[in-house]
């Protein structure tokens, strides 16, 4: 059984708060899940966010992190606000969680 609930720096427990669902991408206090694919907030040791661009007006961005030694692409989106969102959430999730 998988446990739900997380525990901020202060303690406080409950179950994880959502910040951002978009339906593919959700973002809690307890995980970031992207793609079909879900990482624990406490791997997620360094976060790093990029912006590729291969011809004027096609920029992608990318959200990595960094987990158990390697590196892996988190997000990607070409739309501005929307990988805005994600990330702002990501931020708020890890502070909240306490490792930011």
């Amino acid at each position: 059984m998988i446990n739900n609930q997380v525990a901020s720096a202060d303690g406080r427990r409950g179950r994880p708060m959502v910040l951002y669902d978009d339906g593919d991408t959700v973002v809690t206090t307890a995980y970031f899940e992207s793609g079909g694919r879900r990482y624990p907030l406490a791997a997620l040791s360094t976060v790093r966010r990029a912006e590729l661009a291969s011809r004027p007006k096609s920029r992608q961005y990318e959200l990595w992190a960094r987990i158990g030694g390697d590196w892996v692409r988190l997000y990607a989106s070409r739309k501005e606000r929307v990988y805005g969102q994600v990330c702002r959430a990501l931020t708020r999730a890890r502070e909240y969680a306490g490792l930011a």
